[in-house]
Order: C-alpha cells, then structure tokens, then sequence
C-alpha cells in the first residue's frame, strides 16, 4: 500500500513536469526513491515491495519476540550514553538531531523507556510490528536478497541518497544492489 501511494503522488507531481535533482527514502522509502531514479521498472518495483513486505513477516515461532521501537526526545548521543548497560538496542532512525529512535527487544525497550522516564526524558513507543533495523529483522535478509537477484537494476536517472551510507548511492547497478540488500540492518 504504501508503494502504491508513494507511485501514484510520484507520477502525479511528475505530470505537473516536476524533476527531482535527487531523490532519497528511509526504510522502505529508499526502495521507492531507487524506483523513482528509474533504478527498477514498475513492474519490478511493485515485485519488489511485495516480496520485501513477505520477508518482513513475522517469524512463525510462538517464542520470537520482534522488538519494538521507541521514539525518544533526545540526540543520539546523549540516547548512546544513557542506554549503553542495556543490552540489545540499535539507534534505528537518527533522521533529526532530536528526536531518534531507538529499536531492540521488547524489554529491553521498556527497560530503556522507564530509564528515560526516570531522567525526565519523554518517549513514545512506535505501533510497529518489530524492530526494523537491528538484527532482528535478520530472518528477513535472506529472501529480501534472493528477491533482488531477480529484479534487473539499471543506472540511476537522478542521485540517490542512501540511509545506509548517508551519502549518494554508487551510480554502477550492481553496488547499490549490495547496499540496497543490507539495508534492513543498517
């Protein structure tokens, strides 16, 4: 669904003769803004999102637990220093000096979410499904890569920058593959 969207206002602004000077997207949205730079067609884009969003499903075992998030309201530094004896968390989103989201084990959430409460630092816990970002998406690595064997990448149109690097993808197909097929760690 989300895909879909993002295609539709993309070709919508489009039509109006808008042209970006680059493009970029987080999480999934990197996906749509490689799509955007016309690095997959759009039969192969919409392939994609469908086989990322199978690879993100969750694991079928009672005792898996996929993490949440937490959006906290303070800079990745200062999150660094005051979660750094709690075992398992990844500073997922670092998109704004303040706030950042952290990501890992649901109790390792909670355990970081009543620290910061106790230091006067307000959070909020993110309605996500799991832990994107950290190491338990990992299930989702590998049919996320053998989904993009099958998908032809050509030269991007427009820069890209990704939220792997923080820099402009490689312009050669095969190097943003390599990036684009770690990303669901990073």
């Amino acid at each position: 669904a989300i895909g879909t969207y993002s295609a539709a206002l993309y070709k919508l602004l489009q039509s109006t003769g808008f042209q970006p000077d680059f493009v970029a997207g987080h999480s999934f949205g990197e996906i749509t803004a490689l799509w955007a730079a016309g690095v997959f067609t759009d039969a192969d884009f919409f392939a994609l999102a469908k086989a990322r969003g199978n690879a993100m499903a969750p694991v079928d075992d009672p005792d898996f637990d996929p993490g949440t998030m937490l959006a906290v309201k303070a800079t990745a530094s200062e999150i660094q220093t005051m979660i750094s004896d709690i075992p398992d968390l990844t500073l997922a989103n670092d998109n704004a000096d303040n706030p950042v989201v952290i990501a890992g084990p649901t109790d390792s959430i909670k355990k970081a979410q009543h620290k910061l409460e106790a230091q006067n630092i307000s959070s909020v816990l993110l309605p996500v499904s799991g832990a994107f970002h950290t190491p338990l998406v990992e299930h989702a690595q590998r049919p996320l890569s053998e989904a993009l064997k099958q998908i032809p990448f050509h030269g991007p149109q427009y820069p890209i920058y990704s939220n792997t690097t923080a820099e402009a993808f490689p312009k050669h197909p095969q190097s943003i593959r390599k990036i684009v097929g770690e990303h669901l760690l990073k």
